[in-house]
């Protein structure tokens, strides 16, 4: 737990980021109206957040370094090295998407807004889970395939990332 008592990761606002915070408002708005709307985006900017903030803890107690965390037109980011395991940069990358899962049931039980709100974190963690350029899902299948899609999973995951998967014949 010591590397948890060091949590110092500095929060970057880009411009950009506003911008995103201003999309989250305006589909939030569009979806449930002016006053719920504002309510509802503020809370989808804060699982953005608690996103980052899952990929932030997995790192950090797997003790890979994390630079800095923020917000900007792309999305909410981290900055982070990779892990030297294979297993455990698959560990960091599902932790974001698994965050938007867990909160998807507690937002039920918010009223008015939380079918939205659970809809929304719904859609982040499978969205993020898609296997797309940079995303948490090509990141996990990187980690469990590497380069080549013919793989022996349970081998890769338990090897340093930097050795080459091994190859079923």
């Amino acid at each position: 737990m010591s590397a948890m008592k060091s949590f110092k990761v500095p929060f970057r606002m880009h411009d950009s980021g506003w911008l995103l915070l201003g999309l989250c408002m305006l589909f939030s708005i569009a979806l449930c109206g002016l006053s719920r709307g504002m309510v509802l985006g503020y809370l989808v900017a804060a699982s953005l957040v608690l996103h980052e903030l899952g990929h932030i803890v997995a790192s950090m107690l797997l003790r890979v370094p994390v630079s800095e965390f923020g917000l900007c037109l792309g999305g909410a980011y981290n900055r982070r090295s990779y892990a030297v395991r294979r297993r455990d940069e698959a560990i960091i990358s599902a932790a974001g998407p698994l965050i938007n899962l867990c909160l998807v049931l507690p937002s039920l039980i918010l009223p008015v807004i939380g079918k939205q709100l659970g809809l929304c974190n719904l859609m982040l963690c499978v969205v993020n889970l898609l296997p797309i350029k940079s995303s948490d899902g090509s990141r996990i299948l990187d980690a469990i395939w590497g380069s080549s899609g013919a793989t022996n999973t349970i081998a890769t995951l338990n090897q340093p990332a930097t050795v080459a998967p091994v190859q079923l014949p």
